[in-house]
């Protein structure tokens, strides 16, 4: 969702808007993941001609007889349903702003109700957090990253290329993992399969702009230490002879 990509990268249209993934970028919303807080929310969507089961959900809620994770699987008409109506975290500007301000406005472990051109929401936040910051890391602290890693060291730090598979054909530099950004809905549900969130991630592209936005983009998924390579591969082509510049 991330505005709206879900955490688990399916667009969630009923919160963030029907907006959709597109080719060879991630959405716009991406790059304002970096606000200083997000919250963790779960919701269930009603229409308005079933906005009379809110004071119903609610009790049950309360009373400990149902949760809302349940309650969204069976009622929830958000595709988030299938996760209990989890969105996972969110940053301000990420969603429409009614469901922004009771999202933001409501204390963890409560409930709050608002009402969107989508219909009835019934969200509850289930934790704060900070938000996290890409960091910087120029070529020269790449260059010597990378030549620790082929001497047996850094295992701990996973690189990630997110250009197409003509332009690591073009130009490459070891250890680097190809994950396409246009390829991004065949890749982003297995995300957490393929890298390790509590690992050191390094993010790079042609320039370093798409990689900033898979950077961003990883810290919506949980991974706190992400490094975005200023200037991307053709700034390490002005330091480095053997890498092509194209």
């Amino acid at each position: 969702m991330l505005g709206q990509l879900a955490r688990s990268a399916s667009a969630v249209t009923a919160v963030f808007g029907g907006r959709r993934l597109q080719r060879h970028r991630l959405h716009r919303c991406a790059l304002r993941c970096m606000a200083a807080k997000q919250v963790e929310v779960s919701h269930i969507l009603l229409s308005q001609e079933n906005k009379g089961l809110v004071p119903k959900f609610r009790k049950s809620i309360a009373a400990g007889e149902e949760t809302l994770a349940s309650l969204a699987s069976e009622h929830s008409q958000c595709p988030s349903r299938g996760k209990g109506g989890s969105l996972g975290w969110i940053a301000r500007g990420q969603t429409v702003p009614e469901f922004e301000e009771a999202a933001f406005g409501c204390a963890p472990g409560s409930l709050a109700v608002c009402e969107t051109r989508f219909g009835v929401h019934l969200l509850t936040v289930t934790a704060e957090r900070e938000a996290a910051e890409v960091q910087h890391m120029t070529v020269q602290e790449l260059a010597e990253l990378l030549a620790t890693r082929s001497a047996g060291g850094n295992e701990d730090v996973q690189f990630i290329d997110v250009r197409e598979e003509r332009e690591e054909q073009l130009a490459s530099l070891p250890h680097f993992k190809l994950l396409p950004l246009s390829k991004f809905e065949s890749w982003s549900t297995q995300v957490h399969t393929l890298l390790d969130k509590e690992k050191e991630t390094v993010c790079l592209c042609h320039h370093g702009v798409r990689s900033m936005q898979a950077s961003q983009w990883l810290l919506q998924q949980g991974f706190t230490n992400v490094k975005n390579v200023t200037g991307g591969i053709a700034a390490m082509a002005r330091i480095d002879p053997a890498v092509p510049d194209y």
